[in-house]
């Protein structure tokens, strides 16, 4: 039997290709991550106090699909591979609207994603200049608040929060910035709570 010999190298050729591609697929393959809120949906239809949310806003690099790493005093790298599955605008701000929906069982939290509302008693206001994870194993989350009443300012707070990973990994980098957004809802709804009981 006589064999194509010009044939079994294109052949062969051809499967080495096609398993090293497979094999640099492998490596490099995205992996997306969520952030969630703690909290159950609530539905609140009579409660005589309302806050609305407007949409937060974010520093530009945070507001990249990739998930940011701090490397040094002043340098960010954004994963190539490790991505939000949502923009991270949108999903801070549905977190904290459905964290501080439940805190603040006496009001009606409102999410400013669906635009605003003239019933609206108090306007909360939340801008997040570092949200990512450092290389010592830290998750860091800062930024400015404010609330709003009858157009004044009545609460204008820095917040600057970080805790440490519990494990090496994307996964739970994300977990701990999901930890300390919720833990701002807390700080936020303990204010709220005091200047609303005041009016």
């Amino acid at each position: 039997m006589k064999i194509n010999t010009t044939g079994l190298i294109i052949l062969s050729s051809f499967l080495l290709l096609a398993q090293g591609c497979a094999q640099q697929s492998s490596r490099t393959s995205n992996h997306f991550y969520l952030l969630n809120s703690n909290s159950q949906a609530i539905s609140k239809n009579n409660s005589t106090h309302i806050l609305g949310i407007r949409p937060v806003t974010v520093a530009n690099y945070i507001n990249n699909s990739g998930i940011a790493l701090q490397t040094s005093s002043n340098k960010i790298v954004i994963a190539n591979h490790h991505l939000w599955a949502e923009q991270p605008s949108l999903a801070v701000t549905r977190v904290l609207h459905s964290e501080l929906n439940a805190l603040l069982t006496q009001s009606r939290v409102d999410n400013g994603q669906f635009g605003s509302r003239d019933d609206w008693q108090h306007i909360l206001t939340i801008h997040i200049d570092q949200f990512h994870g450092t290389e010592n194993g830290q998750a860091v989350l800062s930024g400015d608040w404010q609330l709003e009443s009858k157009g004044s300012v009545i609460v204008n707070q820095r917040f600057n929060l970080s805790a440490p990973i519990d494990e090496p990994g994307y996964a739970s980098l994300v977990n701990q910035l999901q930890q300390l957004l919720s833990l701002l809802a807390r700080k936020q709804a303990e204010q709220i709570s005091i200047k609303t009981d005041q009016e």
